[in-house]
């Protein structure tokens, strides 16, 4: 397994720029961060992968069993991290975009998420599982699953909703209503971890979105520090390194306490944001994959979970390229099924905001 973490490295390397002088002003850009989100979006895979394997403990899969669990969660904080900033700069930048956040993001997220339910139903139905009624229903809000993913999406969508709630009717000061969300999302937190307290997957890494906030905000400050001054961005790299190994030093002394991880996820992410402003990963690849986030995410588990059933994971090698080999092709055809029905829900959306405006 570990010759599939080497092809990964390679992916890294393959195009990879360094800037000493005056960094990149465009390591936030869709393209940047894109292709940080697709090394991210192979490495979640890898992790779901394992899960329908029993590898030995032999030299070849020791390192990619070490590395996965290095990051454990780690592996989605720049997701929700890019997904903050983002949103925050749309806010900040694009008039009236607070208004259509629930249409153009929420809704679009959680109608492709029931697509693809629906599909996990199907196939379930297929293999032969019986799901009870009230088990599918919660599945098309996340709370429940037929085979997918949940935990990621149900989180998305919780974010979204704080985040129209704090920009919606106090407009025009960033600030305040950025503070609003930062409290709602802890409030969130919360919540979750009184009724998912042993499934902390669900809430340690939720805070990244509104880091990511913050960030869109504090942009042109740190720009303007550590940009132009290598000597400065060194040591503030380099700080936030060491803070980084001493909290999760201190994360694993403590067996792994979520009180811990929770701001070491923080310095995680501002680490890595740190690194890509004079380290820009430019594989083709994996800016691909970035924009294939969801499809992914979403449809990786429906050729673990065929291969599975029929007991074809014997061999992992086999195993783990064919899922990811499926799992590219179904998120393409997914994702690009996805963009047409889009274009009408927007036409759809468009149309009746105008009428609205008439009226």
């Amino acid at each position: 397994m570990v010759f599939f973490l080497a092809a990964l490295l390679v992916l890294c390397l393959v195009g990879i720029k360094f800037s000493g002088k005056n960094g990149f002003e465009d390591y936030m850009s869709p393209q940047k961060t894109g292709a940080i989100k697709g090394v991210f979006t192979v490495i979640v895979l890898f992790s779901h992968v394992r899960q329908y394997l029993s590898l030995d403990a032999s030299s070849f899969n020791k390192p990619y069993v070490d590395f996965l669990s290095f990051l454990g969660q780690l592996m989605v904080v720049m997701f929700l991290f890019y997904s903050g900033y983002g949103v925050t700069l749309g806010l900040m930048k694009k008039e009236g975009y607070v208004k259509t956040l629930l249409s153009r993001r929420a809704l679009k997220v959680l109608l492709h998420f029931d697509i693809a339910v629906l599909i996990y139903w199907l196939l379930g139905l297929a293999l032969g599982k019986n799901y009870t009624f009230e088990k599918l229903l919660l599945s098309f809000i996340g709370l429940d699953t037929v085979g997918s993913s949940i935990w990621f999406i149900f989180v998305t969508l919780i974010l979204y909703i704080v985040t129209w709630l704090s920009f919606r009717f106090i407009k025009k000061r960033v600030i305040i209503s950025t503070c609003i969300a930062t409290l709602l999302s802890v409030v969130a937190v919360i919540l979750l971890f009184v009724f998912k307290k042993n499934e902390s997957w669900w809430y340690d890494t939720l805070l990244c979105y509104p880091l990511g906030m913050w960030y869109a905000i504090a942009k042109p400050y740190i720009d303007k520090a550590l940009l132009p001054n290598i000597g400065k961005w060194l040591a503030c790299t380099g700080v936030t390194l060491i803070a980084f190994i001493t909290l999760y030093y201190f994360f694993e002394q403590s067996r792994r306490d979520r009180a811990v991880f929770v701001p070491m996820s923080f310095i995680f992410a501002l680490l890595l944001v740190f690194v890509s402003m004079r380290m820009s990963i430019n594989n083709g690849i994996l800016r691909w994959l970035g924009t294939r986030v969801f499809g992914v995410y979403i449809l990786q588990r429906i050729p673990m979970t065929i291969l599975h059933h029929f007991g074809l994971n014997g061999n992992p090698i086999v195993f783990t390229a064919v899922s990811f080999a499926v799992t590219l092709l179904i998120a393409e055809g997914f994702e690009r099924c996805m963009g047409l029905l889009d274009k009408k829900l927007d036409a759809g959306i468009n149309k009746i905001s105008f009428k609205a405006r008439k009226k």
